[in-house]
């Protein structure tokens, strides 16, 4: 079994990581970390961090490129794997990117689910309409939306719904219905506790025949390295990490293609951006945060899954 996940972990397609890969502000690894876990420490993390201009997300929210570009790609992607144009789908953590639902309701799905641990989307109808504008000025059609006056009215005009929670969240989506399952880097934060359960849903929703498409950063959040590899389970799934917003669950792809094939998947990487040399990290990892050498080389990866 082990050396068949090693077989299907094998990258389809290789890619060298650009140096300074997700380094992000030019000050050490410990420094960043040390500042988030004393922000965590007096309560100003999530919700109340992003709206202080701290914690934001690394692109721009309102972006073209990721409104609607994204979205696409995954769309056309999944009609070229299968055979036809996906007719629901679920994303699991959006984030505040549920503000992309009037433009996947533009571009075919006529069912659409957003599925996260908490609550971070817009629920002014603001910004919703003004992604409506953006599929219209693109040459698409997405729903009016000029009489809804909150987030409830315009999802339900998308077809669209926001489920909040974990993996047990997801039951209230029906068995099998789902064509189209994707993510963006949100799967290595998943806890590792929850990781098997979120699958198994996924398992259960995807429709025969459906697809998964899921981009997973490996890295740690910190400098773009591994130094997430040099910490204890106790300390690194404390609450505390959490809150900060640095916990990573530490798997590497070969661990992540597993655990999609215990859950009923096949599994295709597709892509993998990798190192040519271990990047910055600890000369040994903990014993809690050990794993085959091979994946330490592996910055980011692109997965495709199938029920099997």
């Amino acid at each position: 079994m082990e050396q068949r996940t090693e077989e299907a972990a094998k990258p389809q397609r290789v890619v060298q990581a650009p140096p300074g890969l997700s380094r992000g502000a030019p000050v050490p690894w410990w420094v960043k970390l040390g500042v988030k876990l004393g922000l965590a420490a007096v309560g100003v993390h999530g919700q109340r961090a992003r709206s202080l201009g701290i914690a934001r997300p690394s692109y721009a929210a309102a972006d073209p490129a990721k409104l609607l570009e994204a979205p696409r790609a995954w769309l056309e992607h999944a009609e070229a794997l299968t055979g036809r144009r996906p007719r629901t789908m679920l994303e699991i953590g959006p984030g505040g990117m549920v503000v992309r639902a009037p433009i996947l309701a533009a571009l075919g799905p006529q069912r659409i689910w957003f599925a996260d641990p908490t609550d971070s989307a817009p629920v002014s109808p603001a910004p919703y309409l003004a992604a409506a504008a953006l599929a219209r000025s693109r040459g698409l059609a997405p729903p009016d939306l000029a009489d809804c006056r909150d987030r409830g009215a315009v999802l339900a005009r998308c077809g669209a719904a926001l489920v909040i929670g974990g993996p047990a969240a997801l039951a209230v989506i029906p068995d099998g219905s789902v064509d189209l399952v994707v993510s963006e880097a949100v799967l290595e934060h998943v806890r590792r506790e929850d990781l098997a359960p979120l699958l198994l849903q996924l398992r259960r929703v995807t429709a025969p025949g459906g697809i998964g498409l899921h981009a997973i950063d490996f890295q740690d959040h910190l400098g773009g390295g591994l130094q997430h590899l040099r910490f204890s389970d106790s300390f690194w799934a404390s609450p505390l990490v959490g809150r900060a917003g640095v916990y990573v669950n530490r798997l590497g792809l070969s661990a992540m293609v597993g655990r999609f094939r215990r859950a009923g998947f096949g599994v295709t990487v597709t892509e993998a951006v990798m190192w040519p040399r271990r990047p910055a990290g600890p000369a040994r990892p903990h014993p809690d945060a050990m794993r085959p050498a091979a994946d330490d080389l592996v910055a980011r990866a692109a997965i495709e899954v199938r029920p099997d």
